[in-house]
């Protein structure tokens, strides 16, 4: 079933934004009290009006979500369309991947920005994903990083 997150669904939705950052190999620089923090601040973005996730649950458990939030950080808040729409946690469980889901949930993401009048849209991509967000209209930008 598919649908959009509430405040109790939260707890679930970031066992998963774990396990996507265990497959990334990126969980052991995550801080110990990692799923405290980040349930405190999805809360307060739900309330603020400023996120939004969309699930699918199989038996009664979420097994795929994507995320939806309103940033204006710099530099976008320095531009005109200074507000855009970041597109997080996008996560499904190994053995539903491949169905259409990740599509399905990233597309309700886009409606529900459309639906603030979010015209600006970014989302960090792993190497398996960008095909899929590259069909849906994403394209590559020239931005770089550096872990040391």
């Amino acid at each position: 079933m598919f649908r959009a997150a509430g405040i109790d669904d939260i707890p679930g939705i970031v066992k998963l934004k774990y396990k996507m950052f265990e497959e990334t190999g990126m969980a052991q620089r995550l801080l110990p009290d990692f799923q405290q923090i980040v349930e405190e601040d999805y809360r307060s973005f739900y309330l603020a009006n400023s996120a939004q996730h969309f699930v699918v649950e199989k038996n009664g458990q979420i097994i795929a979500c994507a995320g939806a939030f309103i940033k204006d950080d710099a530099p976008y808040r320095y531009l005109k369309l200074r507000r855009y729409g970041f597109i997080a946690d996008v996560y499904v469980e190994p053995q539903f991947r491949r169905l259409g889901i990740a599509r399905t949930l990233t597309n309700a993401t886009l409606e529900w920005f459309s639906e603030r009048n979010i015209r600006l849209f970014r989302l960090v991509a792993s190497d398996q994903a960008r095909p899929l967000y590259e069909s849906i209209g994403f394209t590559a930008t020239k931005e770089m990083g550096m872990y040391r």
